[in-house]
């Protein structure tokens, strides 16, 4: 852990093929260890861990609108988070913009069924980009 409070988890990977970014992601080593309908987020996610590399968190919209709407109009595939784990949500909140980091709240804390229920929460960093907050068990 850092001054923030925050230990890098996993990097989301938007994708209107779900099916092709699978096939390259399984062509590099990557395993499916979980596939799930989130109907808090409208969204389907593949979780896929590397014994070496990155675990990839695939995002594919659902029916009807959803959060990947606006970030796929430019492309249909986008690197679009970095989640991090928090032991304490408040506090690394807190600590970021204690770092003169302006912090913008996307999408409130809420369970995420990928993560036994833990809850996540995503914020607009100023300068830096999205981020997805994964409160530890």
């Amino acid at each position: 852990m850092q001054a923030f409070g925050l230990r890098f988890h996993h990097f989301g990977l938007a994708s209107r093929r779900p099916e092709q970014t699978l096939k390259f992601l399984k062509g590099l080593g990557h395993k499916v260890a979980m596939q799930v309908y989130d109907p808090l987020q409208n969204v389907n996610l593949w979780l896929c861990p590397h014994s070496s590399m990155p675990t990839v968190e695939l995002v594919a919209p659902a029916e009807g609108q959803g959060p990947l709407d606006a970030i796929l109009t430019q492309s249909s595939e986008s690197i679009y988070h970095l989640c991090y784990e928090t032991e304490n949500l408040e506090a690394s909140l807190e600590a970021l913009k204690a770092g003169g980091f302006r912090v913008i709240c996307v999408s409130p804390p809420k369970p995420a069924i990928l993560f036994d229920d833990r809850r996540v929460s995503f914020y607009m960093i100023k300068d830096f980009g999205i981020i997805e907050l994964l409160e530890s068990r």
